[in-house]
């Protein structure tokens, strides 16, 4: 697999393929919020992107495609990870530091297909360990790209930018999950809060995905047709 495709196009595909099996998903989803199990179809307020992955008989094809939307998400960070390795191939403690995150980015990606078979209504307690790991991980990542991009003189300043700013966004949203409103008090203000949130850094996941592809664009045609 070429670097042009693992870094670029691979990224832009696995982004589309996510929001159309989620829209899939979204469209079978049976219905029912953690305050109201009785409504009826998705809202895009009051449910979590979980909420599709509910294993129940009536909602099986929304459960599928969920479940193949995060696998498509978790393979496209496995292989973009395993191919960003190629940049940081010398023994200094940059290039320490760069390959950890990527290695750390590929864990975070298993997460992600994890949270596909972990339906919180079954296995709650596995389904919110994978969700909250496969963030962290993430974090510990943009942590380790930002500091590689601002040493590393081949990385533009906007790269070493926009995963810091990544790494802020991730951090909100993990203080939320740990320390906002618990979405199970059965409060509507707090389940919006939470569900809103989730939204948003998804939002932005796909926003970062988008930018990373455009700068990789660049720096694939300078640094591997030039080595």
């Amino acid at each position: 697999m070429s670097k042009g495709f693992a870094l670029v196009l691979l990224p832009r595909l696995g982004l589309s393929l996510f929001f159309f099996f989620f829209a899939v998903s979204i469209f079978f989803y049976s219905g029912g919020t953690i305050n109201d199990p009785n409504t009826v179809g998705y809202s895009f307020s009051r449910n979590f992107f979980s909420d599709l992955g509910i294993f129940d008989k009536d909602n099986m094809i929304s459960v599928i495609f969920f479940a193949l939307a995060l696998m498509i998400c978790g393979a496209t960070f496995t292989i973009y990870y395993y191919n960003f390795l190629s940049f940081f191939t010398n023994k200094t403690f940059n290039h320490t530091i760069g390959r950890f995150g990527c290695l750390v980015g590929v864990l975070g990606a298993v997460f992600f297909i994890i949270v596909g078979f972990t339906p919180h209504n079954y296995v709650f307690d596995p389904h919110v360990f994978v969700v909250k790991w496969a963030f962290r991980c993430f974090l510990i990542t943009s942590i380790c790209f930002t500091y590689v991009f601002f040493k590393d003189d081949r990385f533009s300043t906007q790269y070493g930018i926009g995963y810091i700013l990544f790494a802020i966004f991730i951090l909100f949203y993990i203080l939320i999950m740990e320390f906002g409103p618990d979405p199970n008090s059965g409060k509507d203000f707090d389940l919006i809060f939470n569900v809103i949130s989730q939204k948003i850094i998804v939002l932005i996941f796909a926003l970062s995905i988008l930018f990373q592809s455009f700068e990789n664009s660049k720096l694939v045609s300078k640094y591997f047709n030039n080595h």
